[in-house]
């Protein structure tokens, strides 16, 4: 994940003791990243090029999905496979093990909101 935290701010120093203490703090700050969680469930449906999202989720901008996409690759959650035979080639998206296990930890979060919601 890219980080625009200066390495010596405090905020950088605080983020590495909620880290320290608890890994957790790490997932939050990845699945809190704007739209991600949604390029994920959308993959995970079979949206699964860029195309299709970008038509699935047409209030997120052609800068902001590549960025998610290449957050989703590289925290290993999906994978990018080129297309045999295409021309120009075609990738295409496929949600990991360890993505579909975050899915559905998140669904379990979704289910507790609904519950709790007032």
């Amino acid at each position: 994940m890219g980080n625009s935290i200066k390495e010596n701010s405090t905020n950088q120093a605080n983020k590495k003791i909620l880290s320290d203490r608890c890994g957790v703090n790490d997932t939050l700050t990845l699945i809190g990243k704007r739209w991600l969680m949604t390029i994920l469930y959308e993959i995970s449906l079979g949206n699964n090029q860029f195309s299709s999202l970008r038509r699935n989720i047409s209030e997120i901008s052609e800068h902001i999905l590549g960025a998610r996409i290449n957050d989703l690759a590289e925290q290993e959650l999906i994978i990018k496979e080129g297309v045999q035979n295409t021309i120009p080639l075609q990738i295409t998206y496929v949600v990991t093990v360890k993505g579909e296990e975050l899915l559905s930890l998140v669904n379990e979060l979704c289910l507790w909101n609904r519950n709790w919601e007032n």
